[in-house]
Formats: C-alpha cells, structure tokens, sequence
C-alpha cells in the first residue's frame, strides 16, 4: 500500500510489512520490472509507487481508511475475475496468499523460506497455512481418483 519510490532500487524492492515490522529486500524481476516502470510513467507526483495514497501528508486515519477500502475494491475484483473463469471458490487476498504459499510448496520449496516469504513471526504460523493446503491438496487428489 505504501511502498515508496525511495525504496526501490534498480534491481530491489526494500520493504517493511506494516503488520509484523518485518522488512524484505525483494529482488525485481522483469514482470514487475514493467509494472514499476508503468507506475513510474503514470506517477502522480507523490513519493507512492501505486496510486493509493495519493497525497504525502495523510493522517493515519486516512491512511486506514484507504487501505481498508483497498482491499474491500482488491476482494471485489478478485471475486469477478473468480466469476469470469468459472471458479465456484472464493477468491480473495486471503486465499491469494495461500495459493502462493501452496504453488512455491508444490515447487519444493522449503518451509522456512516460505514464512519467511510471507512475513510470518514464526515457522508456526506457515506451518498451520501449509496444512490447511494439504487437506485441499488431498481432497483435490481425492475428487481426482473418483473421476472417470
């Protein structure tokens, strides 16, 4: 939501998650790359990347504000295109944070490298995410087998 143009670099993002404090240094790779250089060309004179905030003096009532109704807009949209393709689940930021979690399990990628994608204070709380997966994952496979 407020990630600024001071914090991105030529080939980084640098970034504090407002929920946990915990900071990331994301490398920018070529599609965000073209998203950056979009908002950079269609910037709206405000230290933002996207625009969100769109003034550099509000409070933090505001600030709330926006990001609340943000996600409200980001939820909507996501149950749209959820519609658009067919998909009789519901999607949104919650569930789009799991499939990623899921997709890089499914890649093999270790558990500890995924919390510390996502921000979490501890392996726990991935953990908990990662076994709510598997019970999709193998109730997926379960539909599956059934299948003629």
């Amino acid at each position: 939501l407020g990630l600024e143009w001071k914090n991105v670099t030529e080939d980084r993002i640098f970034y504090t998650r407002s929920k946990t404090k915990g900071n990331f240094t994301i490398k920018i790779l070529p599609p965000v790359r073209e998203i950056l250089d979009y908002y950079k060309e269609m910037s709206l004179d405000t230290k933002y990347v996207f625009p969100i905030l769109l003034s550099d003096n509000l409070t933090n009532a505001q600030v709330a504000n926006r990001k609340h109704k943000t996600l409200q807009r980001y939820n909507k949209e996501l149950k749209e295109i959820a519609q658009i393709c067919n998909i009789d689940k519901p999607l949104t930021s919650y569930v789009a944070r799991h499939s990623y979690a899921n997709c890089l399990k499914q890649k093999g990628v270790a558990t500890d490298v995924i919390s510390e994608s996502m921000g979490h204070q501890n392996l726990a709380i991935t953990q908990a995410y990662l076994k709510e997966l598997d019970n999709s994952v193998l109730d997926d496979a379960s539909e599956l087998l059934l299948a003629t």
